[in-house]
């Protein structure tokens, strides 16, 4: 449907709208990837994906984003849905491609994204993090397994003047979630890989063999120009061994119970050792998370991990003068002999935030537990469109800045300095993208 639009469109000689445009720039982006598919499905079934793809942009629903009968009345119109339905089931069922056709086009575009910032001079930054796809009241699914509620979490937090919920973790069904970011400082995100896996079953997965591939991937690819970055999950010595392996920088946020081994202090755990170097420089940062300006300090020591004498790591120790949190300590493979190094690396780590929104987003915004396909494989299938809309987003906030404001004021007005400031208005962009798309689909199905 979306796609018969377009080619109307473009015949026209009328000046383009809105839509048109933002139709033609999603037929841009998927042109490569439409031209790949073509070459292994039918050509009825690429339009379906192009209808499929301008219709997760265009439906809003938490619950129901993703369910397929949902969908189907936005593909044939709503007295057709049926047979919308149909079209999507008959994309996702295809044997003729899989979702590592996805993976690859997301890593290709990663790969030359990569090259454009060292051509710049910038250093690009792998965002890594994981989350998990919670499946409450599914049971027969292929591929769930056990994974942590972090809604239970929420639900169950013990509140003031109310009884005490259970303090154990509670489990649902789902799958677990790797996510792999690409970006720089000051920029907007783009999604390199994403990796759904299960601890059960016949699509059982070692989540250590999805980073070794990756890696492996990147090392390829582009060498060490990347800086990797990881949260406290990855802290242990097997993630030390597999970016050693190949030779990959990175930053770490270390734990402050784990070894590290100083020249002159010796091994200790790292908060003992980190109190023999008191704060070299002071700056005032932006707490993204908690909304306010902090005044932290830095210092920072060349150490050596104890499995890996040979390799040369540094910490950084950043510390709030004010003590809202404790010392935060971040281990990196780049050399540290200046403040301006540290406080590089420092701001590199925190960048790491936006791997954080990611997920936030694709769950609540684009509606990633909704769901509700019996097999693993359509499954994959249609969480990767999914993952391709999202980088289509990331990507009109990268390349169209000046055209975002304009499209706001008609589409998405909005007052008040948290929408004005935003650095990256994600849910904005989608409540635009969302009016502007049902006024064309209501025109055009009336």
């Amino acid at each position: 449907m979306f796609l018969e639009i377009l080619q109307s469109k473009s015949k026209s000689s009328s000046v383009q709208n809105a839509s048109s445009f933002l139709l033609n720039q999603i037929d841009r982006y998927t042109c490569d990837f439409r031209h790949q598919l073509d070459e292994q499905i039918d050509k009825r079934l690429v339009r379906t994906f192009f209808d499929l793809f301008v219709t997760i942009l265009l439906f809003r629903d938490r619950a129901m984003g993703l369910l397929l009968s949902e969908l189907g009345g936005y593909i044939c119109g709503m007295d057709h849905a049926p047979a919308g339905t149909k079209r999507i089931s008959n994309l996702l069922r295809s044997k003729k491609w899989s979702s590592d056709l996805i993976d690859d086009f997301l890593f290709n575009r990663c790969v030359s994204r990569t090259k454009s910032l060292c051509l710049e001079g910038k250093r690009p930054l792998m965002l890594w993090d994981d989350s998990c796809i919670e499946k409450h009241e599914s049971w027969f699914s292929e591929g769930l397994c056990s994974v942590f509620s972090s809604k239970a979490k929420r639900l169950t937090r013990i509140r003031p003047g109310y009884y005490d919920p259970p303090s154990k973790r509670i489990c649902v069904p789902g799958f677990n979630w790797t996510g792999v970011f690409l970006s720089h400082l000051g920029g907007v995100p783009s999604v390199c890989q994403m990796t759904w896996w299960t601890t059960r079953g016949k699509y059982k997965e070692d989540p250590d063999n999805i980073i070794f591939v990756l890696l492996r991937k990147i090392s390829q690819q582009v060498g060490n120009a990347v800086l990797h970055v990881f949260d406290r999950g990855y802290a242990n010595e097997k993630m030390l061994r597999y970016l050693f392996t190949f030779e990959q920088h990175f930053v770490i946020r270390w734990k402050k119970n784990h070894l590290l081994n100083h020249a002159i202090k010796g091994t200790k755990k790292t908060h003992l050792l980190s109190r023999s170097f008191k704060g070299v420089r002071t700056k005032i940062v932006q707490d993204k998370n908690r909304k306010r300006l902090k005044k932290v300090s830095i210092a920072w020591a060349a150490v050596n991990h104890l499995e890996y004498p040979d390799n040369q790591l540094y910490l950084i120790i950043v510390r709030d003068k004010h003590n809202y949190n404790g010392p935060m300590y971040l281990l990196t493979s780049l050399p540290i002999e200046t403040a301006a190094q540290a406080w590089e690396v420092m701001f590199s780590y925190m960048h790491r935030w936006e791997a954080e929104q990611g997920f936030r987003f694709c769950k609540s915004e684009l509606a990633m537990q909704s769901p509700r396909l019996w097999f693993w494989d359509n499954r994959m299938k249609l969480m990767a469109i999914v993952m391709l809309v999202y980088d289509f987003l990331l990507s009109i906030l990268t390349n169209w800045g000046s055209w975002i404001n304009l499209f706001f004021r008609r589409w998405c007005h909005r007052t008040g300095e948290r929408y004005r400031n935003a650095s990256i208005p994600l849910y904005r962009l989608r409540l635009a993208i969302h009016h502007c798309l049902a006024s064309l689909f209501y025109q055009n199905s009336g």
